[in-house]
């Protein structure tokens, strides 16, 4: 029997919220990874932010894809302030702390995607 178009549709949707609360509970756990390099990074551990970027990116590219804008574009941000810090290079007090708002800027609009999808 072939699946009508409403079938296909409600299947697709279905699909869909299932890696949107997939993506929630993973970006959950990447941002708590994030705090903790955070930390390693201000203890001077300059290959957490390697790490910070990595999940920073992850999050950007598959938020967009999801419908997650505003999340891809905060952690975007984020990605790039890491990316402008030359290779090796200490971080700052400074970047330190706009690494961690830009953390919790990340945890916040999660949390209000989170609501708004009922995940």
């Amino acid at each position: 029997m072939d699946e009508t178009r409403e079938q296909k549709l409600a299947a697709a949707r279905a699909r869909m919220a299932e890696l949107a609360a997939k993506f929630i509970e993973r970006t959950q756990r990447d941002l708590r990874t994030m705090r903790a390099d955070l930390e390693k990074a201000g203890a001077g551990d300059v290959g957490a932010l390697t790490e910070i970027r990595y999940l920073a990116h992850r999050m950007a590219g598959t938020g967009a894809t999801l419908g997650f804008e505003a999340l891809g574009v905060r952690a975007a941000r984020t990605e790039a302030l890491i990316e402008a810090l030359p290779g090796g290079a200490t971080p700052d007090p400074q970047l330190l702390d706009r690494l961690a708002a830009d953390i919790g800027a990340l945890e916040s609009q999660l949390a209000a995607d989170a609501t708004r999808t009922g995940t």
